[in-house]
């Protein structure tokens, strides 16, 4: 009679298991950028961004789309920019990460290099 409750037991948490809808979770996400990081494939990128790009020369990025605007952050060749809208004349949105906080600013178009269609 054990057994059978036993059973019983365990083929309702596997019923409870299998409805689980998360499809998209972190864990997923921390998935795909370790086999991403393993295999040399490139990182998915978020969904808002446009493509990925390292700066030509080091620079600033800027709370509002104007070199007299406030430096949020400075970074250099080595740092990924996440472009986000690429809309503006002389200025495209992007993400940084730095210091291990996103930071969303305007970066000069002049010193990303030019993408290829």
């Amino acid at each position: 009679m054990r057994l059978f409750f036993a059973f019983v037991a365990f083929a309702a948490l596997l019923g409870a298991a299998s409805c689980n809808d998360s499809s998209h979770d972190i864990a997923h996400d921390d998935a795909a950028a370790t086999i991403a990081s393993e295999t040399g494939v490139a990182a998915p990128l978020p969904d808002d961004v446009l493509y990925s790009s390292k700066a030509l020369i080091s620079g600033k990025l800027y709370a509002r789309p104007s070199f007299d605007g406030t430096v949020l952050a400075h970074f250099d060749t080595l740092q990924q920019l996440h472009i986000i809208d690429t809309t503006g004349g002389i200025f495209v949105k992007a993400r940084l990460l730095h210091n291990s906080s996103a930071k969303i600013g305007y970066v000069p178009k002049a010193i990303l290099p030019e993408r290829q269609p």
